[in-house]
């Protein structure tokens, strides 16, 4: 990635600012997005969506130009479902901006990193993030499952450093977890959440950091206990998937496994975990049928190829109704919100 930027179109901001952190960030209104893939587009789109400015980052210079195609497309379709102002639609192309180099991002009061799930990568980027803007910007890692507190070792200024885990589609979802790292400030916390909720999200706030985070430790135990099933010769794929659909799938939007206790009786709950608990996988290896699916190069609907089968228009009818449905749980959790 390069550290020099040539012509750009990024908003600048004096190095003068580069000296000290003061009590409280400043106000977000600009952002910065290192890695335009899929999340990177999506969370472009969510924050062109609510107003903000996005300076846009990637190694592949093509990489900007598809971010303008998504966006031109998802805001349209937001506008479609939920409605948007029409400032919004008339400005965003003036407020999405490509880098040519890190310098480009020094105006940014926050940076989202969102390249692959590779440590020396990531911690590469900060390296040179670090240099380029000021101590006052926050820093956020979009990662799934790294600990913060490992990506802050040897940072300057770790206290900035956080975790921003987003949810796909980033511009409907209402999901975002915000992990503090050990040396994370209280008022970085507070100015991300703060942030999450300016972008439409409900922001999920850990207390600490722990690998995985929540959703994904939650939803892990789970595949790992899909896979024991179906490989212990219990049940097929599509039977495993029925019973979490018209079961799990049933209430999990309105109540988590907590709130869903209390609703249908928490004495059964502790009486079946005696019993049930010893017998659930406590495996740690990678699942010997997810190894295999993995080795004939299945990718899922993104090449026709998973634990189910596709054709390519039956693979691309799933792609749409996965973001049709995302779009009506949306509406269905505005109107569950819990309040008590």
């Amino acid at each position: 990635m390069p550290s020099k930027p040539a012509r750009s179109s990024a908003p600048r901001r004096s190095p003068k600012t580069n000296v000290g952190s003061p009590k409280a960030p400043m106000p977000i209104r600009t952002v910065g997005i290192i890695g335009l893939g899929l999340m990177g587009q999506g969370i472009a789109t969510c924050l062109l969506a609510h107003g903000f400015e996005v300076i846009g980052l990637d190694t592949d210079k093509a990489k900007f130009r598809a971010t303008q195609l998504h966006v031109a497309r998802e805001l349209k379709e937001l506008n479609k479902q939920l409605g948007l102002a029409p400032k919004i639609l008339a400005t965003w192309k003036q407020r999405l901006h490509r880098a040519e180099g890190y310098a480009d991002l020094a105006s940014c009061e926050l940076v989202l990193e969102c390249v692959r799930e590779d440590l020396a990568l990531k911690r590469s980027i900060f390296a040179e993030l670090e240099q380029a803007v000021p101590q006052t910007t926050i820093i956020a890692s979009n990662t799934s499952s790294l600990p913060i507190t490992l990506l802050q070792q040897g940072r300057l200024a770790p206290g900035r450093y956080l975790g921003m885990h987003w949810g796909e589609p980033a511009q409907i979802m209402r999901y975002l977890e915000i992990i503090p790292g050990k040396q994370t400030k209280a008022a970085i916390v507070t100015a991300a959440k703060r942030f999450g909720i300016a972008c439409g999200k409900e922001p999920a706030v850990l207390k600490q950091d722990i690998r995985g985070f929540l959703s994904n430790r939650l939803m892990y135990a789970m595949m790992r206990e899909a896979f024991h099933l179906v490989e212990s010769g219990i049940a097929d794929i599509e039977t495993v998937d029925q019973s979490f659909r018209n079961d799990i799938g049933w209430w999990a939007l309105l109540a988590g496994p907590f709130r869903w206790m209390d609703l249908t009786g928490i004495p059964a709950y502790a009486a079946v975990m005696e019993g049930l608990l010893p017998e659930l996988s406590t495996g740690t290896e990678v699942p010997k049928l997810m190894k295999r699916v993995v080795r004939s190069k299945a990718l899922g609907v993104a090449n026709a190829k998973g634990f189910y089968p596709y054709t390519p228009a039956s693979a691309k009818r799933w792609e749409q109704d996965w973001v049709q449905f995302t779009y009506e749980v949306r509406k269905l959790a505005e109107r569950y919100t819990p309040t008590a």
